[in-house]
């Protein structure tokens, strides 16, 4: 490890992704500890935040190579894609947004690279919360409802209905399978926007304190006959269940779908991998083809859905990361353990350090954890 405090900060460059993981006054806080802090050539244009503003925060900008070779500590906004990999190498400590459970091919390059791998999705803090996860949690589910909006328009292949309140025209409905943050979001824009809105949910409690938090909005158990019942009134159902895999069970499944309204839609805000409790998504969709029709309804599965909102998206997770990602990089420098971005370690040396990790990679096949296999 260089004596040199070091830090990198990344331009994306995966489609459809322009958010930058810190903004200049960001920046110049690693700077005002004590780092050089390197930033990719033109990491911020599209959040508004230019090379020069960087460069006036003290950072320094640099080209590609520099920027994932300078340092060994590399920060980005989500995970490396395939033409990355290349930069991975032992000794790297790289955080990111990384969602692993579901890419094995990126999981497998982590490890044969025995890079330090910092999902930020996993820090917790000693009271058991994730913080980092919640400003694109509650983006994704603003946006999944603003999406279907537009998408609902007959000339898009939508119903037709317009998902606000209109004078003597019944309101629209949607639906929403879970209450986690992408769906208490969800939930509030549709409501805001003058829809019926129903949540679904199995903790009683839980359901009882979210609908006092929002009046009007109806919590329901996700009952069978409750989820057909409501599924089959919908002009908009919201999947946001935190985690969906290969191993949940169907909900919204194929024989509910066929039934539903014509031109109604589904979003699948959480983006779940494999069948989940959405088996009607067979693939995931793009900013630039976000849409696709199947059964007559509308499916809406777009991968980091924030990141059609660089400038908002930048703003909400730099000032809340910087404080998690400074005590990151004195661990790194000094030694010493950070609890909470520990938590966040998915591989180290060539293992598999986090257990969501090791499970789902048990199911694809890949080994690397610090069991003997």
């Amino acid at each position: 490890m260089s004596t040199i405090r070091r830090v990198s900060i990344l331009k994306e460059t995966r489609a459809g992704e322009k958010r930058v993981i810190l903004l200049p006054s960001q920046a110049k806080q690693f700077v005002d500890a004590g780092y050089d802090v390197l930033v990719e050539a033109g990491a911020g244009e599209n959040t508004g935040a230019p090379d020069e503003e960087y460069k006036s925060a003290g950072a320094q900008i640099t080209g590609t190579e520099e920027a994932w070779r300078g340092s060994d500590l590399v920060l980005k906004y989500k995970a490396p894609g395939p033409h990355e990999y290349q930069y991975l190498r032992d000794g790297l400590h790289l955080g990111a947004f990384f969602h692993a459970e579901g890419n094995p091919g990126l999981t497998r390059a982590l490890l044969d690279s025995g890079t330090h791998a910092y999902a930020y999705e996993f820090f917790r803090t000693p009271d058991g919360v994730f913080p980092l996860a919640v400003p694109d949690s509650e983006i994704s589910g603003k946006l999944a409802v603003l999406f279907a909006a537009y998408h609902l328009q007959s000339h898009l292949g939508g119903r037709g209905v317009l998902l606000a309140d209109m004078p003597q025209v019944a309101p629209p409905r949607v639906v929403v399978i879970g209450y986690g943050n992408a769906g208490a979001a969800a939930a509030r824009t549709a409501r805001a926007l003058g829809a019926d809105v129903v949540v679904l949910g199995t903790n009683r409690e839980r359901l009882r304190r979210f609908e006092a938090s929002l009046p009007g909005v109806t919590c329901l158990l996700n009952t069978p006959e409750t989820l057909e019942r409501e599924v089959l009134q919908a002009d908009l159902v919201v999947g946001a269940i935190l985690i969906s895999t290969y191993d949940t069970p169907a909900m919204v499944d194929e024989g509910l779908v066929r039934r539903m309204k014509r031109g109604s839609m589904i979003v699948d805000v959480t983006v779940g991998y494999g069948s989940g409790y959405l088996p009607t998504f067979d693939r995931q969709t793009t900013h630039e083809s976000p849409v696709y029709e199947r059964f007559g309804v509308l499916h809406c599965k777009i991968d980091a859905m924030p990141g059609s909102v660089p400038y908002t998206a930048s703003r909400a997770v730099s000032p809340l990361i910087a404080p998690y990602l400074i005590r990151l990089g004195e661990a790194v420098h000094t030694g010493e353990p950070d609890p909470t971005s520990a938590e966040g370690l998915i591989t180290s040396g060539g293992r598999i350090t986090h257990q969501e990790i090791e499970r789902h990679m048990r199911q694809a096949g890949v080994t690397g954890s610090g069991d003997d296999h």
